[in-house]
């Protein structure tokens, strides 16, 4: 906005979405994404996090186009119809873009989109505070742009940023707004990211965006005063103290941690004021965010002074999505989905609600979706972005919701886990036999063995279903996993050198020596495979392979 710009741009009608079709790569409107989402295959965000802030606006959108169900019965029998339905109900979600048009206007002088109109500061922001994959911190050349494509964008693009804004908007000192009583010397001091940046965001995907939205979908959570912050009335430059906490899913998903403004010029954004919004809670928010897993901090109830306190599982860079696939299993009690308050962990209510359907008849048990995990990594202090997380695994719904296969999967990232030990254990060795340190070469095997039991473990799991054979299916994932790691360990025996091979003689903890040399630490690591795969026999790596996919 700005004393040139005259139109509006309406994000209701007129393209900015970008959605991908095969290879097709297409801009669209609200309405065009909504009556075609049986028909697009996903979003295709700048970033997977751009991606992931649009859906959770349409997940929001959809929401609020939907009779508020007042039982879960209702709610399960409003989504069943939804589910079976070839495409979404667009009479619905017409009328309720309709109702609130005016505030879908990205240029408004008065309402527009996730901004403030009249929002002023002393100075302004600069369009890199804006665009999340052109990060201003420590990772300059985490992207490719640079020069003009920074300097200004076209309102399409600037409407996909400013969504991404409000969701993973990294912290630090902001921009200080006029009327914000919090500003001390023209700045805005940290308030925290964007909500969605805290959290270890989990996506459930299917066939195509419809069922993409659905199964991001639980229709059983929040109540009847759960309203997106377009419904409330226009924000201002300072925080809004009626309105502290969310309340519900639809208010978490577009809660307003930023003040922002768009200047343009002509037809292009060319710069931006983004200042401080309204914080929010970083800790038991599980009843009203169903996109991630949670973790009980003991930390935070000392601090806060409460019994139980949860704080989203945010993803580890360092480990592949399906090593912490532990943390999204649903537990059930008598048959349904349960969640007990004061458990250690807890799965994202999405995958709760998904069992439930399950269990009712109205979802396939083994109904197969791509989990998706996604996730902004920021810098110091979380003041600036530095890369994001984004891993997916294909797998059968049941792998997640069915307690049969829990205890294989359970036993699997066991499995995995002493096998990779065991690597880790033999690198640790040879190079105590070479004179070294050990630490390192430990670390540096271990994480070589998971990346080689990676694809391996992938499809493995995507050969689960709820009629799966579990001992053979147990039997087939040691197999790959002691052929695999058997053979790094034979690398690292064969490159361990001379000095090695020779050895020498050590201090035990308990007194005395002991030898340690190339050809001790291969028996030791023998050893210790076979009894982290007990079930594991010799056969042919090509065998072993073909066993991970056919159970």
């Amino acid at each position: 906005m700005s004393s040139d710009q005259i139109r509006g741009f309406d994000l209701v009608s007129q393209p900015w979405i970008r959605t991908r079709t095969g290879e097709q790569v297409d801009e669209r409107s609200l309405e065009d994404t909504f009556a075609s989402a049986h028909q697009i295959e996903a979003l295709a965000g700048e970033l997977p996090t751009q991606s992931a802030a649009v859906l959770r606006l349409l997940l929001a959108i959809l929401r609020r186009s939907l009779p508020y169900a007042r039982t879960r019965a209702q709610a399960e029998d409003q989504w069943r119809d939804l589910w079976e339905a070839e495409a979404l109900p667009m009479k619905e979600i017409r009328a309720y873009l309709e109702e609130h048009r005016d505030r879908f206007d990205l240029l408004s002088p008065t309402t527009p989109f996730m901004q403030v109109p009249d929002l002023a500061a002393k100075g302004t922001s600069g369009l890199v505070k804006l665009i999340g994959e052109h990060p201003d911190g420590d990772s300059p050349y985490f992207t490719t742009r640079s020069g003009a494509a920074v300097q200004r964008i076209g309102l399409p693009e600037a409407s996909r940023w400013v969504v991404h804004a409000q969701a993973y908007d990294p912290s630090g000192i902001k921009t200080g707004a006029v009327g914000d009583e919090r500003v001390k010397g023209g700045k805005g001091y940290p308030i925290g990211t964007g909500w969605t940046g805290r959290t270890g965001l989990v996506v459930v995907e299917g066939a195509n965006l419809k069922e993409t939205l659905l199964l991001n979908l639980p229709l059983d959570q929040g109540d009847s005063r759960d309203r997106p912050v377009w419904e409330r009335d226009q924000l201002g430059a300072a925080v809004e103290a009626g309105h502290q906490h969310p309340l519900g899913p639809v208010d978490i998903m577009t809660w307003p941690i930023r003040r922002i403004r768009l200047v343009t010029e002509g037809p292009d954004v060319v710069d931006v004021v983004i200042s401080n919004g309204d914080p929010i809670q970083h800790y038991n928010q599980h009843d009203r965010e169903p996109m991630t897993a949670w973790r009980r901090s003991q930390a935070q109830e000392k601090k806060n002074g409460v019994p139980v306190a949860y704080m989203p599982r945010e993803h580890d860079p360092e480990r592949a999505l399906w090593r912490g696939l532990a943390g999204l299993l649903v537990q059930r009690v008598d048959g349904g989905a349960v969640r007990n308050e004061g458990d250690d962990t807890l799965p994202p209510h999405t995958l709760e609600w998904l069992a439930e359907l399950q269990e009712q008849g109205v979802l396939a048990r083994d109904y197969p979706v791509r989990v998706r995990s996604i996730g902004m990594l920021y810098g110091a202090q979380n003041s600036s972005t530095a890369s994001v997380i984004d891993d997916a695994l294909r797998l059968r719904l049941s792998v997640l919701t069915d307690e049969r296969l829990h205890g294989l999967v359970i036993a699997s990232l066991d499995d995995a886990k002493l096998a990779v030990d065991a690597l880790a254990g033999l690198a640790g060795e040879l190079a105590t036999a070479r004179g070294q340190e050990a630490d390192v070469p430990r670390d540096s095997a271990r994480a070589t063995g998971y990346l080689r039991l990676d694809q391996g473990y992938r499809r493995w799991i995507a050969s689960l279903s709820s009629d799966s054979d579990l001992t053979e299916r147990r039997t087939a994932w040691q197999r790959f996993a002691k052929d695999a790691i058997r053979r790094l360990g034979d690398e690292l025996v064969l490159n361990a050198g001379d000095d090695a091979f020779r050895g020498r003689d050590v201090e035990r903890r308990g007194g005395g020596t002991r030898h340690v040399s190339s050809g001790n630490a291969l028996l030791w690591f023998t050893r210790n495979l076979a009894k982290a795969l007990p079930l594991a026999t010799a056969r042919p790596s090509e065998t072993s392979e073909k066993e991970l996919t056919h159970g």
